[in-house]
């Protein structure tokens, strides 16, 4: 997010719309980010309401979209058009963005921030929580431990357990959020087992224009964690793969490091209002910039 100045045109804002997604497309490629049309759908599936184009004399001109989860909610996609930028048409979309979730009663707000953003977030109430370290890599065939690594299919009877350690590791109920990439059926999604049987972990990914999205991936110990990186990463062998890890999970970054992933970018994850507590450790790789 790249605008931050005091709006010198009229904007407006409206709801957006699936016919939008020509120029949604036009602004990832512009920015060089990874996102694909299925991204902004599942935004507009998850918050119909919440998703938002910027307009000056009825022409598109920027983006951003609001998801809640109960009453946590994420700021994303703010991404204005490169002929429009230094206009404070960013700030005009983030501050509506707020204005539509505070009135649904939400008591938290995050997104993760660029450093290109953090300023203007700071000064619209945001704090920074931690740093989000961005992997760039590719890994070579390899047969992954397949000891208490289970692959979750639609309507398996694992989904409640692992929707219930996935709010237990980032604070947050994402069920709908994570039974979407469950029943992904072009994309795997994997759980591991404790000695008990029990759910410790499980991953999922998405499809980019410019990688693949590992993520979101959890696990209580560093055992399933590198276990899922591994049998995710084998997955799409050779393949480019995008990986956000929470700088924190220091035995995810040196997966990382060890399998001669590289930092690409990092990334502030910042909130306004009530503090939340997830638990960083346990966050083996973000699912990305939009939801956490």
């Amino acid at each position: 997010m790249e605008d931050t100045l005091t709006p010198l045109f009229s904007v407006s804002v409206r709801k957006m719309q699936t016919g939008d997604l020509p120029f949604c497309r036009h602004l990832v490629a512009e920015a060089g980010w990874n996102q694909l049309d299925s991204d902004w759908l599942r935004a507009m599936e998850l918050e119909p309401e919440g998703c938002f184009v910027a307009t000056i004399n009825n022409l598109p001109v920027g983006t951003t979209t609001a998801c809640c989860f109960g009453n946590i909610a994420w700021i994303a996609m703010v991404l204005v058009d490169k002929r429009n930028r230094n206009q404070g048409v960013g700030k005009v979309l983030v501050e509506h963005a707020i204005r539509f979730l505070e009135q649904k009663g939400i008591t938290t707000i995050r997104l993760d921030a660029t450093s290109l953003g953090q300023g203007l977030y700071q000064k619209l109430g945001f704090q920074p929580e931690y740093e989000v370290i961005r992997f760039r890599g590719k890994l070579l065939p390899r047969m992954p431990d397949q000891k208490n690594l289970h692959k979750v299919l639609p309507n398996d009877e694992s989904a409640k357990d692992i929707f219930n350690l996935d709010q237990q590791i980032t604070g947050t109920n994402r069920t709908d959020f994570i039974s979407d990439f469950i029943h992904a059926a072009e994309r795997p999604f994997y759980c591991t087992l404790n000695a008990d049987g029990k759910v410790d972990g499980y991953a999922g990914c998405r499809e980019g224009n410019n990688a693949i999205q590992i993520g979101p991936v959890g696990a209580l110990n560093a055992v399933s964690g590198e276990k899922l990186l591994n049998a995710m990463a084998s997955h799409f062998d050779k393949i480019p793969l995008f990986i956000d890890i929470p700088a924190a999970n220091v035995h995810a970054v040196e997966w990382a490091a060890k399998n001669g992933f590289t930092a690409q970018r990092n990334f502030i994850r910042m909130y306004r209002g009530a503090p939340l507590t997830d638990l960083q450790q346990h966050i083996w790789a973000s699912s990305g910039p939009e939801k956490g």
